[in-house]
């Protein structure tokens, strides 16, 4: 519906209702004018009746009242008239049949004073006029100046008379006639004038439409020419601007979709719930489905998560509000499936709420590949190491049998110095051997990597009941501050904690160990940190410190070297690091970060 229309509708009820209560109040007017007019005559002229030739109402007679009531009926134009008491019963009355009735209750209130009633309006109506009769004497100037004391004439009753109001309702009639005809015109032409001036103000719409038609084509150069100052020439030139915008926020649109749909990475975008509003060419292509297939579909459909925790990605998702590197398999075609990695997070609103969901999922079929590869070099490895450890550890224990065997056969022979020689031989036969099983350890960090939810704190207990007897023997107290849960190699967590706390116990400060385990949640996951009482370390010596045979020590202290080194391969296999702070004679800090943990 046009705005035009709209306005004249709006406008027509008010100017109907107004000229219908102007209509009525005029009417009202008009009759009680007319009335009050036509009552008024008629009290004149009963009045002068009465004064020239009423007769006797002191004592009043109905063959003396009727002659001079159809007079005055008759000069009146009257349909009616009578004669009542005080008491309102009627004496004498024109229709003789209404002789010695009542008048209506309404005469009381005009008893006095005079007044008139209309019964029936109407064409067939009549209105009563009252018209108090009182006595008649003369007035001699004692009476005048004892009635302007305050006395009174003696009211002796009321004439009424019925006044047809024919006349009087012809009358407004046609006043009323009139009186719609002037408000018909009236009103007319405020509708018309109300209909020109819209318009002239609407003219500016259709150029409007026209510049907002271009810009849905994707003219978006468009420019809308409104040179009014009113709200359409603000409105015409907020199009305009928004025009500019758009342009520039389209261009930048396509831009990024270009860029989505050429990205190598697979890209899935969903709502809330989890239905594909859109993919890009790569999860295209990796599914084997095109776009219109995968739009409204479960993103879950394509993860056959048979055997895994119900939801997987998408339940990790909404209850830690991100999800990086989940490991799971997409389905790639009928019986096709492809190992990737999923990482996902919400889509914030301009208001900060989530309102979808993107998710990049990356193909690591070369990477299983290559870890499977990995794998099995790692198994020779440790199959090389365990028969290599196997094969070495039989000729130490043969040179230290013989080597002691020599040494009790031939101690005299040999002289005092013997003894301490085969001393010698024996422990360094006795650290070849604790090197060799180091190295196996070593080569052991990553054959058989079996990640599972880990109690840190239970990894504790457990290193603490392995170190028993040492941490007994030193007296060491080990304290624990928050120990998260990771997803972690139960052997691996253990074997952290267990090299931290022996090399703590170890390099001892002369006083009891004083050791504390304890945890922080960082950026990107959890930063565990190990701090003692112990000797300290020299900063000069951290370049050193986690290499391989990495000893700040000589021989007086055991060990090969080994124990830090395992524990910067094993940091480092989780994408985390390794470091320590320390003053010599103070104590050390070493520090480890377990990156990709939940909070």
């Amino acid at each position: 519906m046009k705005i035009r229309v709209k306005l004249l509708l709006f406008l027509f009820p008010p100017l109907l209702l107004s000229g219908l209560l102007i209509n009525h109040l005029t009417g009202r007017a008009v009759c009680s004018t007319l009335h009050g007019e036509t009552s008024a005559r008629v009290t004149s002229g009963a009045r002068r009746l009465l004064e020239s030739a009423a007769p006797d109402f002191a004592a009043p007679r109905e063959e003396k009242l009727l002659p001079f009531l159809y007079s005055m009926a008759a000069d009146l134009n009257a349909s009616g008239a009578c004669f009542a008491g005080a008491d309102g019963t009627i004496l004498a009355h024109t229709d003789v049949a209404k002789k010695g009735k009542k008048l209506p209750a309404v005469y009381a209130e005009h008893y006095l004073n005079g007044g008139y009633a209309i019964p029936e309006h109407g064409l067939d109506g009549f209105m009563e006029v009252y018209v108090p009769v009182t006595e008649r004497r003369a007035e001699s100037p004692e009476e005048l100046a004892l009635r302007g004391a305050g006395q009174e004439k003696k009211q002796l009753g009321i004439l009424v008379l019925d006044i047809p109001l024919k006349g009087a309702v012809a009358t407004e009639n046609r006043t009323a006639k009139k009186n719609t005809l002037v408000l018909a015109g009236v009103y007319s032409g405020i509708l018309l004038a109300a209909f020109l001036l819209t318009g002239l103000a609407l003219r500016p719409i259709p150029r409007l439409m026209a510049g907002t038609e271009r810009i849905r084509l994707g003219d978006y150069d468009a420019h809308i020419s409104v040179s009014s100052h009113d709200e359409f020439g603000d409105l015409a030139r907020s199009f305009n601007e928004m025009a500019k915008t758009l342009s520039g926020t389209i261009v930048s649109k396509n831009y990024l979709d270009a860029i989505v749909d050429n990205m190598v990475e697979t890209l899935v975008v969903t709502d809330m719930g989890g239905v594909i509003r859109r993919t890009n060419t790569a999860a295209r292509a990796i599914i084997g489905r095109p776009d219109k297939d995968l739009t409204n579909t479960g993103v879950m459909d394509l993860f056959p998560w048979e055997g895994r925790e119900p939801g997987g990605w998408l339940a990790l998702l909404r209850k830690n509000g991100e999800v990086r590197d989940f490991e799971t398999v997409l389905a790639a075609g009928p019986g096709v499936t492809v190992p990737v990695l999923v990482s996902a997070s919400f889509i914030q609103d301009n208001e900060g709420n989530n309102s979808g969901i993107v998710a990049v999922i990356r193909d690591i079929t070369l990477r299983k590949k290559y870890e499977t590869e990995m794998l099995r070099s790692n198994e020779d490895l440790q199959r090389f190491a365990f028969v290599a450890s196997h094969d070495l550890q039989e000729p130490l224990k043969t040179i230290t049998n013989y080597i002691q065997l020599l040494e009790a056969k031939y101690r005299t022979a040999l002289g005092p110095e013997s003894e301490k020689h085969v001393e010698f031989i024996t422990g360094a036969v006795s650290r070849m051997r604790a090197l060799i099983l180091g190295l196996l350890q070593y080569s052991k960090i990553n054959a058989s990597l079996h990640l599972e939810a880990v109690d840190s704190g239970e990894a504790l207990d457990y290193v603490i009941k392995a170190l028993e007897n040492s941490i007994s023997a030193s007296k060491t107290v080990v304290e624990r501050g928050n120990l998260p849960t990771l997803r972690i190699d139960r052997c691996h967590l253990e074997s952290l904690l267990q090299n931290l706390i022996s090399n703590a116990i170890k390099y001892r400060n002369g006083a009891a160990p004083q050791i504390r385990v304890s945890a922080e949640k960082g950026e990107s996951g959890w930063i565990f940190e190990v701090r003692d009482n112990g000797a300290g370390i020299e900063s000069a010596y951290e370049k050193k410190l986690f290499k391989l045979f990495g000893r700040l020590h000589g021989k007086d202290v055991e060990g090969a070297g080994i124990g830090l080194a395992s524990c910067k391969k094993i940091v480092e296999y989780y994408g985390g690091k390794i470091w320590f702070k320390s003053e010599p004679g103070k104590g050390s800090s070493f520090f480890f970060s377990i990156p990709g943990q939940p909070g």
